[in-house]
């Protein structure tokens, strides 16, 4: 996670961001010499960074979305995404960091060591052309420390299996000269690194997917709420209540069940309402303080940020 995203309504934007932000971070950081960039295509990129790291680092980060897959080599750190708990990085772990949005967060490594890694970045339309939302939003069904599930925030690391430390070696050792070869190979390791991850991810979701018929029902009931009474103030306490369900059980199932986090299903159903008003004619205040915005100028950032297109000018085209 080298840096996080701001969703653009072109893909060709989207991709510039993240890519523009990565380099800055790079140069910044002073590791241009020990970075190697393979742009591989319009859909997968492989930044392989071996440098040493001479003073000790701690450097805040922020950046426009991205998905990107991290195995560490070499060297020792941490990475945060701020709200939550910092994640230790070392030899023989990988990262996943998956944000649709602007992200903030730290990076913290000692000093006097070797930082030996490669970081995939796989954009948007590949990821949902291959696997569909579940893969765009890998990592997200599993609650953990490290992440910020309420803003869609995900970082999750694995202990890294042994076929994925050799494929990032592969890349990492590759010897091919530059050209369509060494493309084509780099683009397997990459689509294969990927794969290995996928499963190792979703065999140990299925590890921790325990819903009890009785709660099941129970997020459910949160949902058909949230989707009918979107325009009240639901907090995930005041839900909690409503259904009977502790708080704990109704993220984990609600994300389990529903595939999304409640403040980001809640966001989203209250956007799509939002849209649906401004397309019948409404204005945008009434359109925002309908479905439960109490402040006009957070809603149009929002909607904005979500929908590609700023809501006045989204109204103008219907």
């Amino acid at each position: 996670m080298l840096s996080n995203q701001h969703c653009s309504s072109s893909i060709e934007g989207a991709a510039t961001d993240w890519r523009q932000a990565v380099d800055h971070e790079i140069a910044a950081l002073g590791w241009t010499d020990g970075t190697r960039v393979e742009q591989l295509d319009e859909s997968v990129t492989i930044f392989t960074i071996d440098t040493f790291i001479a003073k000790a680092l701690q450097r805040q980060q922020e950046g426009p979305a991205t998905f990107s897959l991290s195995v560490y080599l070499e060297g020792r750190g941490a990475l945060s995404i701020n709200g939550a708990k910092p994640l230790t990085i070392g030899p023989r772990v990988a990262a996943v960091f998956a944000s649709p949005r602007f992200a903030r967060g730290e990076m913290v490594i000692p000093a006097a060591q070797r930082l030996h890694f490669i970081d995939l970045r796989f954009e948007q339309p590949f990821l949902m052309k291959v696997g569909g939302e579940p893969l765009a939003r890998l990592g997200g069904d599993l609650l953990t420390e490290h992440s910020v599930p309420e803003q869609d925030v995900f970082l999750v690391g694995l202990a890294s299996p042994a076929a994925l430390q050799q494929t990032a070696w592969d890349i990492a050792r590759c010897q091919l000269p530059d050209g369509l070869a060494r493309r084509l190979y780099l683009h397997s390791k990459a689509i294969e690194s990927l794969s290995i991850v996928v499963d190792a991810l979703c065999r140990r979701s299925a590890g921790s997917s325990t819903i009890k018929a009785h709660e099941r029902l129970r997020v459910e009931r949160a949902q058909q709420l949230i989707s009918t009474r979107y325009d009240l103030d639901w907090t995930i306490a005041r839900l909690s209540r409503e259904v009977g369900l502790n708080e704990r059980k109704l993220k984990h199932g609600f994300r389990q069940i529903v595939g999304n986090s409640v403040h980001s299903y809640l966001r989203q159903v209250r956007l799509d309402a939002a849209a649906s008003l401004l397309r019948d004619g409404h204005s945008v205040t009434h359109a925002a303080l309908s479905v439960g915005f109490d402040s006009l100028s957070h809603f149009s950032k929002i909607f904005t940020e979500v929908k590609g297109v700023a809501p006045s000018r989204y109204r103008q085209q219907f």
